[in-house]
């Protein structure tokens, strides 16, 4: 059988020479080709419809970004309950409301104590009348003035009761704080110093009564402090003011945001009782916030008088972030900490350089979660950017798979 193919096979050979050939040979490539890629299509199409996971994204893109963050919904959370009070003219209940938040020290996650938002929040009526107010004669504060007697009317109502005292005591100092000589024309300045005076000493008496530590009160502890600095002997006033205030509620940013400014004067900087009062802050807190006292302390400072930072233990300043990032349990003080690492080795140089990157590559990967973007000082695009250089020098973290959710876990590998 198989010669009887022979004169066939010949025959087809010698068809397929020349032209004949070559033509056959294109529409045969040209059928193979389309054949190929029908299939490349399909296999590209059946590839895209599998459901990617964790392993097909850079490690900076799984981390989930949050643009309504906890804090910014927790802080109007309390402003709200607040001004749903204030507006009923619930005063007895919130009054209990704000002892309650004072005597737990709730704080949105960013720090922010509850207490103190509510303060804020309740003097808001009389802080929008004082910016709308002109600044052309003393008689522009007349409705402010008006205003200062509901507040001083609720704690004559109740003057045991230490929430309406600070809220008049503050009515007066907010106004107060108004009448200062740089505010007014030249004509009003004299009479401005003395309207301020008066309102100094009408919030004194009304806090005079009282004893912050006794009652365990930060909310008047802050209060005293903010009468110091109206008064004049500030000098001798602010010290112990900030000593009651801080004791009261050691890991309380804002305090050391306030005080450390007021503390250098304005004579040159003393690095001795600096440093001495780093080193307290630190022990303030170290049940609670570890070495996070001395980053509480220093950092205003540094704020304030950026010439400091030559000063600066820069391992110390690291160990207190990663304490804050590791021991706060809020994802905002974790990203507050990152953020602060990165703006401080991007103005080191050195070893001191290296000390914030390792330290930021440390607290990355074990306590980053999600991404707060209004926490940091960079764009979104650069805190990626900040990240992928950790995972690329450090190595990826773990990474816990779901088929259908895949979930970024901050722990180390």
């Amino acid at each position: 059988m198989p010669l009887e193919t022979t004169p066939y096979l010949a025959g087809l050979t010698s068809t397929l020479s020349g032209p004949v050939g070559i033509a056959f040979s294109l529409t045969l490539l040209g059928a193979l080709t389309m054949g190929s890629l029908r299939r490349f299509s399909r296999a590209a199409i059946a590839d895209r419809s599998k459901p990617m996971t964790a392993s097909d994204l850079p490690r900076e893109l799984l981390i989930p970004v949050v643009r309504n963050d906890p804090d910014f919904v927790a802080h109007s959370a309390v402003a709200n309950r607040v001004s749903d009070l204030f507006a009923r003219c619930d005063w007895t209940q919130l009054s209990r409301e704000i002892s309650v938040w004072e005597r737990r020290l709730d704080a949105t996650p960013g720090g922010t104590r509850h207490h103190d938002i509510a303060v804020e929040t309740c003097l808001l009526p009389l802080q929008t009348c004082l910016d709308e107010a002109a600044r052309g004669s003393l008689d522009d504060l007349e409705e402010a003035d008006e205003m200062i007697a509901g507040y001083v009317a609720r704690h004559t109502d109740a003057p045991g009761d230490p929430v309406h005292a600070v809220l008049a005591a503050c009515a007066h100092m907010l106004v107060a704080d108004n009448c200062r000589a740089e505010f007014w024309p030249d004509s009003e300045r004299k009479r401005a110093w003395r309207h301020m005076a008066q309102h100094y000493l009408k919030a004194e008496a009304i806090l005079a009564p009282f004893d912050p530590v006794a009652q365990m009160s930060p909310l008047l502890a802050s209060a005293f402090y903010e009468l110091a600095l109206g008064m004049p002997d500030a000098g001798a006033r602010l010290k112990p003011a900030f000593e009651d205030w801080i004791d009261l509620d050691p890991s309380n940013p804002a305090i050391y945001a306030v005080h450390m400014p007021q503390s250098f004067g304005d004579g040159p900087i003393n690095l001795k009782s600096f440093n001495e009062e780093a080193r307290r802050a630190e022990a303030r807190t170290s049940e609670t916030l570890g070495q996070g006292g001395f980053a509480l302390c220093v950092l205003p400072s540094l704020a304030y008088c950026p010439e400091l930072r030559e000063h600066i233990d820069a391992d110390r300043l690291s160990a207190a972030l990663l304490d804050l990032a590791r021991l706060s349990g809020t994802q905002a003080d974790v990203n507050w900490a990152a953020a602060t690492l990165i703006k401080e080795r991007e103005l080191a140089s050195g070893a001191r350089r290296d000390t914030y990157r390792d330290a930021f590559d440390s607290l990355v990967r074990r306590h980053l979660g999600v991404i707060y973007p209004r926490l940091w000082h960079i764009s979104l695009d650069n805190i990626r950017a900040q990240l992928a250089d950790t995972f690329e020098r450090t190595g990826d973290p773990k990474i816990t798979e779901n088929p259908e959710f895949p979930v970024y876990s901050a722990s180390a590998a």
